[in-house]
């Protein structure tokens, strides 16, 4: 059995004989499949698992071109979608982009003709270069992080290096109202909390003796004060009643 709560406004969690309750204040808990309340015996909580809620960031990197004459410069993009996963995981699609110097080579010349080179391709892959005259700086354009990686493909010279590194967002709005979470507030985050509770049926049902019911609550990343105390709790969750009501 599993029960699953959004939390985006004010909320208490206390400590009665023995249990936790989360309690919802005026409308503050919304979307709860099946409960009301979120009640867990305290000698019952097998595990807690936390997930922080995050933003994630795009990887970025940069190219720096050592100039040469009549050399061509290329660069092969691989790009790991986020936002487009496929039956294994994030899609990876790649594309090269290059650039050919003249005789009178500059840095400058190059980083020029490749970020050029890199946004006429890299668009469609969400991908946008930044041209800086000594270097090229090549991350994501998407609202959704991706990672990406870069190789230098031809025969000029280019130093790529890691300037950003990829974290993989979790716990956004638009994931929980994809799940059927419909209250999660837009452009906000959630923290996600799963209770594994051990639950007791009496004897002489069908399915009688003890058996785990996972509790999920998603928390509004905005409400640290429930956060603070839900820590708390796992930390210690055998001290004083009081220590858990906000």
């Amino acid at each position: 059995m599993q029960t699953t709560c959004v939390f985006n406004g004010a909320s208490t969690l206390a400590v009665d004989q023995g249990k936790l309750f989360f309690t919802k204040v005026g409308v503050d808990i919304t979307n709860i499949d099946a409960l009301k309340y979120v009640p867990m015996e305290i000698p019952g909580i097998f595990t807690v698992t936390k997930q922080a809620g995050q933003a994630g960031a795009s990887r970025s990197m940069t190219i720096t071109p050592t100039a040469a004459n009549n050399t061509t410069y290329s660069v092969t993009v691989s790009v790991f979608k986020e936002s487009d996963w496929g039956y294994f995981g994030p899609q990876l699609v790649t594309f090269t982009a290059s650039f050919t110097s003249d005789a009178t080579a500059t840095v400058a010349e190059i980083t020029a003709g490749l970020t050029a080179s890199i946004n006429a391709i890299g668009a469609a892959f969400g991908v946008t270069a930044t041209d800086g005259a000594t270097l090229v700086t090549v991350t994501s354009s998407t609202t959704i992080p991706q990672n990406i990686n870069i190789v230098s493909s031809g025969a000029g010279t280019l130093a790529i290096a890691q300037t950003v590194a990829f974290s993989k967002p979790y716990g956004l709005a638009s994931y929980l109202t994809a799940l059927g979470y419909t209250s999660a507030i837009a452009g906000n985050l959630y923290t996600q909390y799963v209770f594994k509770v051990k639950a007791s049926n009496a004897s002489g049902f069908a399915g009688a003796g003890d058996n785990l019911m996972e509790q999920t609550v998603w928390v509004n990343t905005a409400q640290t004060a429930l956060i603070s105390a839900i820590d708390a709790f796992i930390a210690a969750p055998f001290t004083s009643p009081a220590a858990y009501n906000l």
